[in-house]
């Protein structure tokens, strides 16, 4: 640690003083680096070098009279800009509200708020690059080939089902899809994770009763409902309310504690307006556990009442909705979803358990129809169980779900994944915007439509929805890799290149973070710097065999042959791998094989499902085979925008 921070004060200027820098001159690896910061600051090394830098900054602020912008680029900051909203947010004040209040004196010591283990940018526990978009089988970016299998048989019924249960949120959809922009809100609020007095099982009541007003306020559309998982990195947390919606981009926070007292339950909520950090109103409650969703209602209904929304009948029928009276079948339910995070094979088949539990304490739970829909398409897409069975399960349970509740978004959303895995594009488009129609602000549908909307090469489009999803969910790694990605394949590359300066400090421990670097000069057709990226990439995560193929196609394309083509020999002949032997091949310019592997993938149902827009296969395009391939696939000639 003495060496590190001798060489971070003698490279404090160098906004380029990358992590790969500093484990070189240090003789560690990035996993080494990481593991030695963290278990010594409890920060991971990205947040560590920050915070130094900033800690030097408040020096500079205080013992010189040296202007903003002299002292930013004495620290390694890439702006001012960047530099005051750090400083902020780690002291509480502006850099020049700071220096005010010192010469003002007596002085008053800002001291740091040290992040806790969920603050931005930090690992949970997880390895670094874990993260990954949820419910979506594959690595970001719709690079990693998850298996298909073409030849499922999916219900003709379903098409019926869809129609007639989603006909509203379809004609939803229409009306609003234009105002897919995070400027088509009028207000926008944070619900905070409830603060629990009592039990583990209290717990999870608390994470439930704050998921039921945050359902009840997604169900208006010009209201900003933060998604739960990034207002979940402030659990716990020692930032100020002003702090909090400053980095969440919102006017108001919602705050509640849970506390039982024998056999009641006492909750307290209060709405604060954040820049005055003034309380608009607070209410109580205190009862019997079975009545908390009711008043969960009357909290959503008095936050809109203040935000002075105006709710449409089918707005207002929503929010009144309640995903189930018995007590019981809510904690079975949320153990569930809880069993769900970490998307290991063990833990997602015990949430099939908790979602069987509570649909025979309620028969008409839909949620935890939609949730166990969403654990064998997991289950079957990473391969966990046989993937004909996973998707036929959870088309099953997804339709369970619609038929109980014909307006959960969720289950609508469920289904659109399956068919896009099963390249069934139509379906999977229409499905999604059905979705949409009934869940308008749930940013993880958004970002699902966007990846769909991308790889069939309808860019701008998909900028539109990840626009609107990294508004709902603006602390979260996967989808901002991905609003990056559709930047850098609709070839606006500027965009692209400040969205990755801009995070660079926040994913720096996320293998995506580099691979959506790598796509970004793939796309540029810098091969050079796409290598360096992967490397990196596959150095953080070297479990996933697609960032193997993908590294050696770079290699290859720099003119290191020798090496790839080892690689492509130690690749086993079997259908998974096919999709790996075909970007190797691309790399070594070797169309006859890359079309031969991409045939066989096409014949055993196992193809990528962003082979289109890709630049590995760039190479292929007006090829007659490929453009065949294309066809088969439902890529040739998608359908125009609805």
């Amino acid at each position: 640690m003495k060496r590190l921070n001798e060489l971070l004060d003698q490279n404090l200027e160098k906004s380029d003083y990358t992590i790969d820098a500093i484990c070189e001159d240090l003789g560690v690896s990035r996993s080494q680096l990481f593991r030695m910061v963290k278990e010594l600051t409890g920060l991971s090394p990205s947040l560590y070098i920050r915070q130094r830098r900033l800690l030097r900054g408040q020096e500079l602020l205080k013992g010189t009279d040296w202007r903003i912008n002299e002292i930013t680029d004495k620290i390694g900051f890439d702006s001012p800009q960047a530099f005051t909203k750090y400083f902020t947010q780690e002291f509480g004040l502006s850099p020049s509200d700071y220096r005010r209040q010192q010469e003002a004196g007596p002085p008053k010591q800002a001291t740091p708020v040290i992040p806790s283990a969920n603050d931005i940018g930090e690992s949970t526990g997880e390895p670094p690059g874990e993260e990954r978009p949820r419910g979506i089988p594959s690595v970001p970016l719709g690079a990693v080939p998850g298996k298909r299998w073409k030849y499922l048989p999916i219900l003709g019924l379903v098409a019926l089902v869809l129609l007639a249960l989603g006909v509203f949120g379809y004609s939803r959809f229409l009306a609003s899809s234009s105002r897919a922009s995070s400027e088509a809100f009028v207000n926008s609020v944070a619900i905070l994770p409830f603060r629990n007095a009592g039990t583990d099982t209290t717990a999870l009541l608390a994470d439930g009763l704050a998921g039921q007003i945050h359902s009840s306020l997604s169900a208006v559309e010009n209201l900003k409902v933060i998604s739960r998982s990034s207002a979940e990195l402030f659990r716990d947390t020692r930032k100020t309310i002003p702090q909090i919606a400053a980095e969440l981009h919102v006017n108001y926070i919602l705050v509640g504690r849970l506390k039982q007292m024998g056999q009641h339950m006492l909750v307290s909520v209060e709405l604060v307006e954040a820049a005055q950090d003034r309380t608009l109103w607070s209410k109580t409650y205190q009862g019997t556990d079975e009545a908390l969703m009711g008043f969960m209602t009357t909290v959503a209904r008095q936050t809109i009442l203040a935000l002075d929304q105006k709710l449409t009948d089918a707005e207002s029928r929503r929010m009144d909705r309640t995903p189930t009276g018995n007590s019981d079948a809510l904690r079975e339910y949320l153990i569930g979803k809880q069993l769900m995070l970490s998307r290991s094979a063990d833990k997602l088949k015990a949430s099939l358990l908790r979602f069987d539990r509570a649909i025979a304490l309620d028969s008409g739970f839909a949620d935890a129809y939609a949730r166990k829909a969403l654990a064998y398409f997991l289950l079957g897409t990473d391969n966990m169980i046989n993937l004909r069975k996973g998707i036929s399960q959870s088309e099953q349970n997804a339709l369970k779900a619609i038929r109980l509740d014909p307006e959960n978004g969720l289950a609508y959303a469920i289904l659109a994944n399956s068919y896009r895995e099963l390249n069934q594009w139509e379906q999977a488009v229409t499905t999604y915007q059905i979705a949409l129609g009934h869940s308008p602000n749930d940013a993880e549908i958004n970002y699902w439509y966007s990846i769909t909307l991308r790889s069939l090469g309808r860019f701008e489009e998909a900028i539109q929805y990840s626009t609107k999803a990294l508004a709902l969910d603006p602390l979260y790694p996967s989808i901002i890799v991905g609003h990056i990605g559709n930047y850098s394949y609709a070839g606006r590359y500027a965009e692209a290149r400040q969205l990755i300066k801009e995070y660079a400090l926040m994913l720096d421990e996320f293998y995506v973070y580099y691979y959506v670097k790598a796509y970004y000069y793939l796309n540029l057709g810098d091969y050079t710097n796409a290598l360096k990226e992967m490397e990196s990439c596959v150095s953080l995560n070297p479990d996933i065999p697609v960032l193997h193929s993908t590294l050696q196609y770079c290699r290859a394309r720099v003119g290191q042959r020798a090496a790839a083509e080892a690689y492509l020999k130690t690749i086993p002949q079997i259908p998974s791998r096919y999709p790996d032997l075909a970007i190797v091949s691309a790399g070594l310019n070797d169309k006859e094989n890359c079309l031969k592997y991409l045939r066989l993938g096409l014949n055993q149902g196992n193809m990528p499902y962003y082979l289109k827009v890709s630049p590995i296969f760039r190479f292929l395009h007006g090829d007659p085979r490929f453009q065949e391939i294309l066809r088969q696939l439902g890529l040739l000639d998608p359908q125009p925008p609805a």
